[in-house]
Parts: structure tokens; C-alpha cells; sequence
């Protein structure tokens, strides 16, 4: 029977799936734990206890909501709450006010638009679609000065042409407010608000400009040249040199000015619907002389509008507004002119807008997001991910140099996907897996990378949105369909990937944003959590605690936030009384400079007293369900492994801690099919007093944690209240029991 004591002193792959806990040949389980809730694995190796939250209010009418971050600077962030019909903003952990009033702003987004937000931000205005109504533009003009309209596109883009050529269109002037006539019954109520572009199907009405054409009479003469129709308003001759402007009017010699009028494409937007066949609009585009009083079959609808639908997906990239997936063309995305996101008319050249739809591989399934990348812009799908390529790498996509390529057929959620090093991460369809679609020097093409395949089984509660947290740690955060958190470290440079749960001591959180704190040095996730506080359903808009500085010493420990809906209060001079009235009628712990007090009940009026003042506190809810529990501990044996034999452990095993204040360790043991066996709770510090809790402690300490013989036997670590807790090595004594 052999005596080893088999380190682990790297837990940097958190919580690993139950398919690899005797995979002892796996790379992940040798940095891999059996339970990570409520603890997060450290890029450096060990684990520690995930933030708590800080409760800074409530969504308005404790409304269902959906958090929307707006970034302006570095040191100017602001989180955006809409809820039904309404938007708030949130400026670093309190709401932005207008005398004793929360600033608010009527919006078009009910209760079943706000799940279906997609937005994108440009400088101080934000596009945000839905799906369900036109694109609106959100502009911050001062922290308590937003506005919301819908964005207006005269432009374009449009639908396909008519090729009906026994369907026409005659417009009734070229100007103005106009009739639209048409040969059979094609308008109804819903084409109110719509685009139609109309074009002339025979140009012959007005004749071509010829060098020096004499004879001409200035007001009335037009002549065609390039596409373009001029109206002679100087001179009686066509002068010795073409017009070529866009606009306005150009002198082409000393006698002799053209004014542009038109060119062959005539946009207006239907007003009113008075019957299949006739319809008024108004004049955006001046239409061309051979559509006025002129049939034509050559007329588009406006690809946009209560009768096509509106754009569901949102991105921008190369300079362009890119939108997808109206209703009627769901594999269709539209790209705006470089620097213009208000233009929409298609053209060919470099720098003009263009659409381009995808086709689809056996089936119709709609375009759910777009996402700028490294390599190109990235479109996740229903059944499968393309991105665009370009001609050429140092070429901006156009017209004539965009092509869409395959990158994999896992399909996609709704939930938006992120890009924290330029290569997207998304959850798939099924809403089990996190993906990453990153390029390959090996193939020269985009390839799917599983990211949640080591803890495969933490999607089996479903992920429903998923954002990424930089800084101080690099984080993305997932929220799954139970309420709680999921978190992937994930540090692709260094090779480091690990997950963990966190449940939020009860509460059901509903919607996830990150955005900078006040010095651009970290990121603050922002979330709305549901609650029950006795009878009442509330919505507390909570923050995520920032407790790196405990790690590195710059935080003491006395400031530390593990508690949940908590507050934190630094009286003047030491108190022991405090209000929390969010809390009433709840079981509370208090963390503070002179150590842990509680369990306590808040009174019905929100109070909650200490048995001692203090001059530090912060006051919460407690997760009794964390916990953190190594993998079975395997020992070596004179041939080969332990796995499946009986063994011990012996006392004396040694548990590195770092800036630790409490925590307490059991041993697990386990014999199947028996239940598990625990053994009793031994404190990682010992202490004399509670006061001295607010001590931290680094080093190696040693427990006494023997143990009967078991087939597997691991170590269960569990917080003790709002102590910080930090585990960066794990050396027990195991003997191999030879049976």
C-alpha cells in the first residue's frame, strides 16, 4: 500500500462535464474540478469566490426590462434600462435624474419588442431594431436629453423589380405630391409609408444632347445625357461640352447653362391608399419624364415597410450600416454607402450601398445576427454561419467585391453573439454550446471551435444571452434559462479556458450588459434580477462587485462583497443600525471591519441592526448553494492507477490559500451505489476571535482531514458568509488501500 501526496495546484479549467472525471489522461482534468458554483477559476490557476452584487434600485414598476450599455468615452458609460414603452438611464450605479424625477423616455418597444432588441452604436446614437417596426434612432444630445424617432431612408433599399410587364405604374407628375396609377389592383392600407422606385421603360420622350445643337429654347428644352436628363435654363445653344453634374446647374461656356433634373430612377413614398389601383405619394427622387403620364412596368417597392416587414439584425462594419432578415427576406442582408447609414440605394460602385442574399443550402432559415469580426463581417443563421470575404485583404467589401463564405453548419440563437479578440463567439440553436469561429492558417478558411465541450453538461439548463467582461479578468458571462450565471474564462492567448456557475442567492436574472466604471480601468456587468421579498415580485437592477484589488492587495478585506441585493454603507463614525428596506423582512448577513455578523432579519421598515458598530459594512444575501469540490483524488500504486480502488486519506494535507479570511474544507467520500459521505467541516484559518476574520492570510495551511477507505474520495471547499476565499493548491496524503 503506497503513501503519495499527488498535488493539484492548477483549477484553471473550473468545473469540467461528469464524462471526463476519470479521464485522468485528459489535459482539462488535470486543471479540472467536480463543482465550481459560486468560485471562479483564476488564468493563473487557483480559484476564488465570485463577486457578489450590489443592488442599486429597481427596473421602473419593477418591470420586466432589457439592459442596453452606451458607451460615449472611457469615462463616459451609461447603461440604458428600457422596459415596456420606456427607456432609463443608468450612469455608474444610479439613475440619471431630472429634479427628484428618474429621467425617462417614451419609446416604441412593448413587452414583446424588448426580447427582440438589436442594436448598434455610432458615436452619440444608437440604431436599434426589432423586427417588428422600423429601425429607430436613438440620440443622446445629454445625460438627461435622449430622443427616439424612426429612422428615415428616402433612399432605398428596395425589392426586386417588377418583370410583369402587364403590371405598370403611371405617375401623375414629376414633382410634388403626385397620383400613382396602376394597371391592375397592386396597392393596399399597408403600403402607407412605403418606397416605390420608378423607372421609365423607354427613354426615347427626351431626345439625346448633341455637341452645339442650335435652336434650343431655354425653360423648356431637356436633353438626355449619361442616364441623366437637363433642363436647358440659359442659352439657345447645347454648347460645345456635355453636363455631367448630379445637381443643380452647370455652366458649360459663357451662353449656355444646363440644370439637372433627373436621372432614370424616380423614388416616392406612398401617403395614402385609396384604392388597389390608385394611390397618392410624395415626390423624393424627381420622376422621370418617361414615367410621368407614362405607363411603366419597371417599379420597385421599398424593401422596408409595414407590408414587407423591417430589419431583425443590426452591425456595422467597413463604414456601412448593415441590416438582415425582413420577414419576406430573411437570407437577405443591406449594406449602406460607406459613411452615409441613411442611404440605401443601390449602386455598383466601391463606395455605394448594395444587398446581397444568401442562399440557402436546402432550406429557408433566417438570418438571427450579424457581428463584425477580424476576418469579415459574420452572419449567423438558423442552420449555419457564413462571413464575407472581400477581393482583396486590403479591399473594403462593395458591390462587386463581396463574396459569403461557409463557415460551419452548427447554427445559431438569438442571443447575440460576441467578439472580444475579433473572432465571434456564439451560442448555438440548440442553446447548449458555446462556439467560436476563428480562423485557420492550417486550412485558409474560418473553422468552428468548441469552447463549452469540457463542461458540455452546464448547457443543459440552456444559455440565453452571453456578454464579455475584460476587464480585470477576462470573462464572458452567459445567463442560462434557471436565473443563474454561467462564467468562461477564456484567455485564448494564453490557452486558458474554464467554467463556473454562480446562482444569485435566489434571484432569477433576466437580462446581462457590461460597460466601463468611471476610470475606464474595468468592466461592470450590469443585470436585472427578479426577486421575491416576502409577498412582492420585484426587479433589482444589481451591478457585479469588483473584488480583483482583493487578489492583488489593493482592496482590503474588509471591503469585500460576496453577498447578494447587498449594499454598502462607510458611516461617518462607527454605527451598528443600517437600512436596507429593499431587503425587508429578509435573512441577511453583514460583512464589516470588525468581522461577520448574522444571520439577521431585516425589519419590516428595511432596518437591521448590528450587535456591534462598525465603520465598514456591507449587508446581503448569502448563497448557501456554493460550493467548490475537486475531482477524485487519485494516488499512485505499485501497478498503475487508483481509479477504482479503495483508499484514505491521511491528516496533515496542506491547502494553499492566498489573501483568505475564512472558508471552510470537508472531505467527500464515495462508494457506489451508496449516497456520498461528508465529513465534518474544518475552517481553512484558524481563528480566536470573529473580529480577526477581516485578517487575511496567504500561504500554505495545513487541515486535518482524514477519511474512511472509499473508491473516490474528493475535497469540498465552502464560503464561510462574505469572506474572501481563495484556493491556489490542493496536497493531501492518500494511501492506496491495496483492494
Amino acid at each position: 500500500m503506497t503513501r503519495t501526496s499527488p498535488p493539484q495546484v492548477a483549477f484553471s479549467s473550473g468545473e469540467i462535464d461528469p464524462l471526463l472525471h476519470r479521464r485522468f489522461d485528459y489535459q482539462r482534468f488535470q486543471t479540472g474540478m467536480a463543482t465550481c458554483r459560486g468560485f471562479l477559476p483564476l488564468p493563473q490557476g487557483g480559484f476564488t469566490r465570485a463577486p457578489g452584487t450590489l443592488q442599486r434600485g429597481n427596473t421602473k414598476g419593477d418591470a420586466a426590462g432589457v439592459l442596453v450599455p452606451f458607451v460615449f468615452a472611457a469615462d463616459d458609460a451609461v447603461t440604458l434600462e428600457f422596459t415596456p414603452l420606456c427607456m432609463r438611464v443608468w450612469r455608474y450605479g444610479a439613475l440619471v435624474m431630472v429634479g427628484d424625477v428618474p429621467y425617462e423616455l417614451v419609446t416604441p418597444y412593448d413587452a414583446a419588442s424588448l426580447p427582440r432588441l438589436q442594436w448598434v452604436q455610432s458615436a452619440d446614437v444608437i440604431y436599434i431594431v426589432d423586427g417588428l417596426q422600423p429601425m429607430q434612432r436613438l440620440a443622446r444630445l445629454a445625460l438627461d436629453n435622449w430622443t427616439i424617432a424612426a429612422q428615415v431612408f428616402n433612399t432605398g433599399p428596395f425589392r426586386t423589380q417588377n418583370l410583369n410587364k402587364a403590371l405598370t405604374v403611371t405617375a401623375s407628375a414629376a414633382t410634388g405630391t403626385i397620383t400613382l396609377t396602376a394597371s391592375a389592383a397592386l396597392f393596399a392600407a399597408n403600403h402607407v409609408g412605403s418606397l416605390m422606385r420608378l423607372k421609365p421603360t423607354d427613354n426615347t420622350a427626351v431626345p439625346l444632347w448633341t455637341s452645339n445643337e442650335g435652336g434650343l429654347t431655354a425653360g423648356t428644352t431637356q436633353r438626355r445625357y449619361d442616364g441623366k436628363v437637363y433642363l436647358l435654363v440659359t442659352g439657345t445653344n447645347a454648347g460645345p461640352n456635355p453636363p455631367i453634374q448630379e445637381e443643380g446647374d452647370l455652366r458649360v461656356d459663357n451662353s449656355t447653362v444646363w440644370r439637372f433634373v433627373s436621372d432614370d430612377v424616380g423614388v416616392v413614398r406612398i401617403t395614402a391608399v385609396a384604392s388597389g389601383t390608385s394611390a397618392t405619394a410624395v415626390v423624393l427622387r424627381t420622376v422621370p419624364k418617361g414615367c410621368t403620364g407614362v405607363a411603366t412596368y419597371r417599379w420597385s417597392e421599398g424593401a422596408w415597410s409595414a407590408r414587407y416587414g423591417h430589419p431583425g439584425a443590426l452591425e456595422l462594419y467597413d463604414q456601412r450600416l448593415a441590416a438582415a432578415a425582413t420577414p419576406t427576406e430573411p437570407r437577405t442582408v443591406w449594406f449602406s454607402a460607406v459613411g452615409d447609414f441613411a442611404d440605401f440605394a443601390d449602386g455598383v460602385e466601391a463606395d455605394e450601398p448594395f444587398a446581397y442574399a444568401i442562399a440557402g443550402d436546402g432550406s429557408v432559415n433566417r438570418i438571427l445576427n450579424l457581428k463584425r469580426g477580424r476576418t469579415g463581417l459574420h452572419i449567423f443563421a438558423l442552420g449555419e454561419e457564413y462571413s464575407t470575404r472581400s477581393d482583396s485583404r486590403q479591399q473594403a467589401i462593395g458591390p462587386t467585391s463581396i463574396a459569403f463564405g461557409l463557415d460551419s453548419a452548427i447554427g445559431a440563437s438569438p442571443a447575440r453573439p460576441i467578439a472580444p479578440d475579433g473572432n465571434p463567439i456564439f451560442i448555438s440553436r440548440d442553446r447548449r454550446r458555446v462556439t467560436q469561429i476563428a480562423y485557420s492558417f492550417e486550412a485558409d478558411a474560418n473553422r468552428a471551435v468548441a469552447l463549452s465541450l469540457a463542461a458540455q453538461h452546464l448547457g443543459a439548463a440552456f444559455f440565453e444571452q452571453i456578454v464579455w467582461q475584460g476587464s480585470p479578468q477576462p470573462i464572458a458571462w452567459l445567463r442560462r434559462a434557471t436565473g443563474d450565471l454561467a462564467a468562461m474564462i477564456y484567455d485564448a492567448a494564453e490557452e486558458v479556458l474554464g467554467w463556473a456557475t454562480v446562482p444569485v442567492a435566489g434571484g432569477f436574472v433576466e437580462s446581462l450588459a457590461v460597460s466601463p466604471d468611471p476610470t475606464g480601468a474595468a468592466d461592470i456587468l450590469t443585470m436585472i434580477v427578479r426577486r421575491v421579498i416576502g409577498s412582492a415580485t420585484v426587479r433589482f437592477v444589481e451591478e457585479l462587485a469588483v473584488t480583483y484589488g482583493l487578489l492583488t492587495g489593493a482592496t482590503p478585506v474588509a471591503q469585500a462583497c460576496h453577498l447578494f441585493a447587498a449594499r454598502t454603507f462607510v458611516p461617518g463614525v462607527p454605527a451598528a443600525g443600517f437600512a436596507v428596506p429593499h431587503l425587508a423582512g429578509q435573512q441577511v448577513l453583514a460583512w464589516t471591519d470588525e468581522g461577520e455578523f448574522g444571520p439577521l432579519t431585516v425589519a419590516p421598515g428595511g432596518e437591521v441592526v448590528l450587535p456591534a458598530a462598525v465603520g465598514i459594512a456591507t449587508i446581503g444575501l448569502f448563497d448557501a448553494t456554493h460550493e467548490a469540490q475537486t475531482l477524485d483524488i487519485t494516488a499512485q500504486a505499485a501497478d498503475g492507477s487508483t481509479i477504482g480502488r479503495h483508499k484514505r486519506l491521511h491528516s496533515g494535507a496542506g491547502i494553499g490559500v492566498h489573501r483568505t479570511a475564512q472558508g471552510f474544507v470537508q472531505v467527500v467520500e464515495t462508494e457506489v451505489p451508496a449516497a456520498p459521505r461528508t465529513g465534518s467541516r474544518q475552517s481553512l484559518i484558524r481563528r480566536a476571535v470573529a473580529a480577526s476574520l477581516t485578517e487575511a492570510t496567504s500561504g500554505v495551511v495545513a487541515i486535518d482531514l482524514p477519511s474512511g477507505h472509499a473508491r473516490e474520495i474528493a475535497l469540498r471547499f465552502t464560503p464561510s458568509g462574505g469572506a474572501p476565499m481563495t484556493i491556489t493548491a490542493v496536497v493531501p496524503i492518500v494511501q492506496e488501500a491495496g483492494r
